[in-house]
């Protein structure tokens, strides 16, 4: 049983960890690293807080899957969840993504919430 689970477990890990010992400062081997959550220290800061729970959400269902294919596939349950896997993982980045473009701009600055963008020192 515990084959069908180790994806999920592993996601869970990836979502718990940074959730306990956030990385602070942007850097190119923990935490969140896409080229938009390393424009700058906001950036990187939103997208470790908002992954974090992605891979969390991910986590939980890929542990449900990995149980659903023990308790009803005989034969190497595991492969269920690792199929999910990729699928689970594209959707985890890609709706952090989706909610790092409402607000960031392309620059890397953050939109207010009338649309338009904050100024520095304005």
């Amino acid at each position: 049983m515990v084959y069908s689970l180790i994806f999920g477990l592993v996601t869970l890990g990836f979502g718990l960890i940074p959730k306990i010992v956030r990385p602070k400062k942007i850097n190119s081997w923990y935490g969140y690293r896409t080229p938009m959550s390393m424009m700058n220290q906001e950036t990187w800061d939103e997208g470790n807080r908002y992954s974090s729970t992605q891979y969390i959400i991910a986590g939980i269902i890929l542990l449900i899957i990995g149980r659903v294919a023990y308790a009803f596939i005989a034969t190497k349950p595991y492969l269920v969840p690792l199929i999910a896997f990729v699928p689970v993982l594209t959707v985890t980045v890609f709706t952090t993504e989706k909610h790092m473009k409402k607000i960031f701009d392309i620059d890397g600055m953050r939109i207010s919430g009338n649309g338009k963008l904050k100024q520095k020192g304005i």
